[in-house]
């Protein structure tokens, strides 16, 4: 299928590519997060860069890279491999069986067609609108002409129809194809990459939708991007700010005031998925939106989830319809600046609009204000930062501090024993034993000279390691756990024997309730092997 899987293999970071998904706390050597395939408060799914494997203590899920992006994204094997080489910018080699996807000569020829027709009306429009011709470049903006034209342009491009359904430069109703940008000013979305992979439109003609972005595919998901951050990224990582705003000409315009780091949620309110790109940067948020209701619901939700994440940052509202694509055509770049360096921290600011939502002088409804302003603390992951606003919080109820209780922590408790398929637990002297042979295979030899293959033919684990399975689902949580430390050769002896005579006098015991007329016999045979063993 692909004749250089081997060389990305080579280049795949299992903790690179997960923490693109969900949220990885460094553990000891390995990393954790709450599982994203069970619902879970506290974590137990382990990443184990060492092994490039993952394991959930809770559900029992383990994975490798690419299977945790199959399963993840419900991608099929082939279509998770040009998912990851993508994240990673590696060109996939395709074997003379298979025809390759190009999706990238579609969307930069369209693209291209999109530039060039950005002209007359529609290029003064934007000029109008205080847009720069630098910035139409540096932005690649264009404009969508009629349906027609743009499938004329394909077809005698010789550009594969089928494929441009698939990544929805084109829709299809009934074997009758269209575009699904017609009549926009378009705006291309690039990844962190830089590759294109999609398109974000505004109307020219008062339709009723006035932005449209590209539908869902495999390369695009609007919950996962932002718009411009392959141009703002590299200011974003030297000044440690992002500047997080709510449209294309709001990015447009910040970057031509030198606000290099502002970026623009696409038609959705920023998500998990937002929030662990971010915390991977390492960055502070500023969230620049607009002061209506439907900003400040969105402000509130962002804030709370950005500080759910342990994101630092802060709120600036835009009051009286005026944005910040607004401020910068007017010429009001120093007021829009001054306006950015005082912003509402973002614990404060959900604390406020959370009370502004209650009549306080009414006893019940202060309570109501109280609980949900105590439920959004304790859902912080740090019960220090939480307790530091109890007295920020009691100063806007108008309440005594002592009114306020946080309560504690959940201390996090690493599994002591694994459970097998059938429900039989193991012992941590076996976990050790297993360990040892899998991180040392020729310490197999070693056991099986020291003990008998039925001292631990019950166990899968030790029956998938005989069989040469290393690659089994039952061997991974033993490979990632850091708690069993596995033995020298001198001690992995010992236990091996301490193993054997454990089982041999077992089996004496059972022999001596048995009324057989060669028991006698039996047991004196296992009493001799008991003594070998010492």
């Amino acid at each position: 299928m692909f004749t250089n899987l081997s060389q990305l293999k080579d280049q795949i970071d299992i903790v690179d590519i997960l923490s693109n998904s969900i949220e990885l706390k460094k553990s000891g050597a390995n990393f954790k997060a709450c599982c994203p395939f069970h619902g879970e408060d506290t974590p137990s799914f382990v990443v184990s860069p060492t092994k490039q494997i993952c394991h959930c203590f809770g559900c029992g899920y383990s994975s490798d890279t690419i299977g945790f992006v199959q399963e993840y994204k419900k991608l099929s094997f082939a279509e998770a491999i040009e998912d990851i080489a993508n994240d990673l910018n590696f060109t996939l080699e395709y074997d003379s069986t298979q025809q390759k996807k190009d999706y990238k000569s579609i969307f930069e020829s369209v693209n291209s067609l999109y530039i060039k027709s950005l002209q007359d009306d529609n290029l003064k429009y934007l000029l109008d609108r205080g847009v720069t011709k630098k910035s139409i470049k540096t932005f690649e903006i264009g404009y969508a002409g009629t349906s027609q034209s743009q499938i004329e342009f394909m077809k005698q491009n010789f550009l594969n129809m089928s494929d441009a359904i698939d990544v929805a430069i084109l829709g299809a109703d009934k074997d009758k194809m269209y575009s699904r940008q017609i009549k926009r000013i378009t705006f291309p979305i690039r990844n962190h990459t830089g590759k294109l992979i999609g398109f974000g439109g505004r109307t020219t003609i008062n339709h009723n939708a006035k932005y449209i972005n590209s539908a869902q595919t495999k390369l695009f998901d609007k919950s996962r991007n932002l718009y411009g951050y392959n141009i703002a990224k590299e200011h974003i990582y030297k000044k440690g700010t992002i500047v997080v705003t709510e449209g294309y000409l709001d990015v447009v315009m910040m970057h031509q005031a030198n606000i290099q780091t502002a970026v623009a949620t696409m038609g959705t309110a920023l998500t998990e998925q937002h929030c662990i790109m971010i915390k991977k940067i390492g960055c502070r948020v500023l969230l620049c939106y607009d002061g209506d209701k439907a900003g400040k619901n969105a402000a509130l939700k962002a804030s709370v989830l950005l500080s759910q994440h342990e994101i630092d940052g802060g709120v600036v509202l835009f009051e009286d319809g005026i944005d910040p694509a607004d401020m910068v055509a007017d010429g009001k770049v120093a007021e829009l600046i001054a306006i950015m360096k005082k912003p509402i921290p973002l614990i404060e600011f959900a604390l406020q609009v959370i009370v502004l939502n209650y009549e306080l002088t009414n006893p019940h409804l202060k309570n109501k204000a109280l609980k949900e302003c105590v439920d959004f603390l304790k859902s912080l992951n740090n019960l220090l930062i939480a307790n530091e606003y109890k007295q920020y919080l009691a100063n806007l109820l108008k309440i005594q501090v002592s009114h306020i209780t946080l309560g504690q922590t959940q201390i996090e408790q690493q599994p002591s024993c694994r459970t097998q398929q059938n429900g039989k637990k193991i012992n941590r002297a076996d976990d050790k034993i297993l360990k040892t042979i899998l991180e040392n295979p020729d310490f197999l030899d070693i056991a099986m000279n020291n003990m008998d293959y039925e001292v631990m033919s019950t166990n899968l684990v030790f029956v998938d390691i005989i069989d040469g399975k290393t690659d089994s689902s039952l061997l991974i949580p033993l490979k990632i756990r850091e708690d069993v430390i596995i033995y020298n050769k001198t001690d992995f002896i010992s236990a091996c024997k301490l193993k054997q005579k454990s089982f041999l006098e077992e089996q004496l015991k059972k022999l001596s309730q048995n009324t057989d007329d060669d028991v006698f016999l039996k047991m004196d045979r296992l009493q001799k092997r008991i003594k070998d063993v010492g």
